[in-house]
């Protein structure tokens, strides 16, 4: 049962939510909408394969104003109760510098870009884009801190609906297939935010792209980075997260090039 149904009204800060505390992840409602989610995408890149770039190119340009918009809208309303019942900004966890606002960041240079930049962008969105958004679905942490169907859970939800949609779009329309040089090309987004978050949670203590305690991720990782921590090399733990993406990039573009090997083969046969 959802929590909309015993859990306050849609627009409810998170300590107006008396007795949530994080019940519906992990839930029936989660994962319903994960089914969901994931059947919409697939069905909308099947229908829209065959659009003209064009229309794609478009498309990306509406996204990359509402996105970024859509961000501004749940920092400022979360600021707002922040700053109203507690008497500060939430500086540890409401900053865009999470591996998903890379989104934020990669989408404009993607739709209005050119070059190398756009290229680098468009290779972040179909590898580990995809990857982010759907674990997102998976794991909602937003959910630990608000019910389903709450304000914020829906802008989280949407923004990763989004991240999903857009790179598994690009990739079947073949907008922009990955290669293998996109292994390098798709890591050089992370690299820039990790360059400007890696000493923003060491200095301050903060857990962005999960360099530090990997906070709502699955009981292995954040033991991974309980154990390093405890031992004063939480550095080692960094550092196999910031390689990690790589190796997830690395993995999605191997993927993607099995596809199109298969499918040219028997294209071939025919």
């Amino acid at each position: 049962m959802l929590s909309y149904l015993y859990y306050g009204n849609f627009f409810d800060y998170k300590s107006n939510l008396d007795g949530y505390h994080g019940q519906d992840y992990m839930s029936t409602g989660q994962f319903t909408f994960l089914g969901i989610a994931t059947i919409v995408i697939i069905l909308l890149c099947i229908f829209l394969r065959k659009i003209s770039h064009k229309k794609i190119d478009l498309f990306l340009k509406i996204l990359a104003i509402v996105i970024p918009l859509l961000e501004v809208t749940k920092i400022v309303v979360e600021s707002y109760f922040d700053i109203k019942l507690n008497g500060s900004f939430n500086y540890s966890g409401l900053l865009p510098l999470y591996t998903c606002s890379l989104f934020i960041y990669t989408l404009p240079i993607a739709a209005f870009g050119k070059g190398k930049a756009k290229e680098c962008c468009l290779s972040f969105i179909t590898t580990l884009g995809i990857f982010a958004g759907l674990t997102n679905f998976v794991m909602a942490s937003i959910l630990l801190t608000y019910p389903f169907f709450n304000f914020h859970t829906f802008v989280s939800l949407n923004f990763h609906f989004w991240m999903t949609f857009t790179g598994v779009f690009l990739i079947c329309s073949k907008y922009y297939v990955p290669k293998w040089n996109d292994i390098i090309k798709g890591f050089i987004p992370v690299v820039i935010l990790s360059l400007i978050v890696i000493p923003i949670d060491y200095i301050f203590e903060f857990d962005y792209m999960f360099y530090r305690t990997a906070w709502g991720t699955p009981a292995f990782i954040s033991n991974l980075a309980r154990f390093f921590g405890d031992k004063g090399l939480r550095f080692i733990y960094t550092l196999i997260v910031f390689f990690a993406y790589d190796i997830i990039i690395a993995i999605i573009v191997s993927i993607v090039r099995l596809i199109c090997y298969l499918k040219n083969k028997l294209q071939k046969q025919k």
